[in-house]
């Protein structure tokens, strides 16, 4: 595990999902450009929606590279999403660092 939650690379995030994207959805779709470790979709805890986002984690930064390059501004379920590096790590309990 990097320290202090550095990005090796290959972690990124990914926005604009419809709500009916899940997580194997978003890990066949990433796994075109790569071997994908972990692909989720973000849910509210309360209402268990999706919150319209989530994280994949590529098995190498040039996979994750392609998959930028291959899945930006492309059409997920009518959407059009947004993928990018994560500046840092994603933690488990969400919490965002500034």
């Amino acid at each position: 595990r990097p320290e202090g939650g550095v990005n090796p690379g290959n972690n990124l995030h990914v926005s604009g999902l419809s709500s009916r994207v899940d997580n194997r959805q978003l890990e066949e779709s990433f796994g075109k450009f790569g071997k994908v470790q972990k692909a989720q979709v973000m849910y509210d805890p309360h209402t268990r929606e999706s919150r319209g986002f989530g994280f994949v984690t590529m098995e190498t930064a040039e996979d994750a590279d392609a998959a930028v390059a291959g899945m930006n501004g492309q059409e997920m379920q009518g959407r059009a999403i947004n993928v990018e590096k994560v500046r840092c790590a994603p933690s488990p309990s969400l919490q965002t660092e500034i």
